[in-house]
């Protein structure tokens, strides 16, 4: 592992880039071998934030800064080794098999280093960009409509991508998820995949038919955008939710939160409708009442009446 930056800036430069020594150990412990015989991090004249050659990644000129604000960025670069470099999608159209594995796994490595809140608060922003994205361009992740491959690159295959890996992971459990993410990369290691060759890998190691959700959330447009509201009667709270989007009803496990006393309860409900109620029972009247406290489904609140 090496660093190359230019000699005015070699101080800062390898304080910055020794990270990359973390993020490695990371990804090999977690998801398998790293499959080139380097890595070097080099400081360079790119047009792009990053660009993830295989054995040598060049940073923008100004990633040096010598209070470490590249780290989320190397970690990025550096999921590309195994996702993007080494298993590679077979067709551009499928880009997010790079490009949400790179983002997602940079949140999963800053999550190991400080903790559950830094996931929740990158995905927070995340998810603003990707409704911000949304309202300009309606599309799925996986849109095979695109032939201009610079036209893939987008907010989907990036954010919304990794935010797909985000409700994998919830739905399939850490353990599976992982152990999935370890056959996918064994099977496809210096190799090409679609999209449905990852779901038939995560689906026979979980015994789980993914099918409906790699439908859903990667082939059909859109987000739920959720009207509701609550109110505490006998012993019960009630939650009315309504998907108010027009194109498509999704299904989807969401957690509610009940706030009392500065405590939170979490509950899982099934939505599968596009307006359904729910019950909670709860000896106390709660504070307040919040939509997925912990990040962990891909929605847009919009708001209670």
């Amino acid at each position: 592992v090496s660093a190359w930056v230019y000699p005015q800036n070699r101080w800062e430069g390898f304080g910055d880039y020794s990270v990359a020594t973390n993020v490695l150990d990371y990804f090999i412990n977690h998801i398998g071998p790293y499959s080139y015989a380097k890595l070097a991090n080099m400081q360079a004249k790119t047009q792009w934030g990053g660009l993830e050659n295989a054995g040598t990644i060049a940073y923008f000129e100004n990633s040096v800064t010598g209070n470490k604000t590249v780290e989320p960025l190397i970690a990025h670069e550096i999921a590309h080794q195994w996702f993007g470099n080494s298993a590679t999608e077979k067709s551009w159209n499928h880009v997010w098999l790079s490009e949400g594995f790179a983002t997602y796994f940079c949140i999963l490595y800053l999550e190991s280093v400080y903790g559950d809140e830094r996931r929740k608060e990158e995905l927070a922003i995340d998810k603003k960009e990707i409704f911000d994205y949304y309202l300009k361009n309606p599309s799925p992740i996986v849109d095979l409509t695109i032939k201009d491959p610079m036209k893939v690159l987008s907010t989907n295959t990036y954010q919304k991508g990794g935010w797909v890996l985000n409700m994998l992971r919830h739905k399939l459990g850490d353990n599976t998820f992982w152990e999935g993410i370890r056959r996918y990369y064994e099977t496809y290691r210096n190799s090409n995949a679609l999209t449905d060759d990852f779901r038939h890998v995560m689906e026979k190691v979980s015994g789980q038919d993914l099918e409906a959700f790699f439908q859903q959330w990667l082939f059909t447009k859109g987000h739920p955008q959720l009207k509701w509201n609550w109110e505490y009667k006998k012993g019960k709270v009630i939650v009315q939710l309504e998907q108010i989007q027009k194109h498509h009803v999704f299904q989807f496990p969401l957690e509610i939160g009940l706030v009392k006393d500065g405590q939170t309860t979490v509950e899982t409900i099934e939505m599968k409708e596009r307006s359904q109620s729910f019950e909670i029972k709860t000896k106390d009247r709660p504070d307040s009442v919040v939509l997925d406290p912990n990040q962990w489904t891909l929605f847009r609140d919009m708001g209670t009446p």
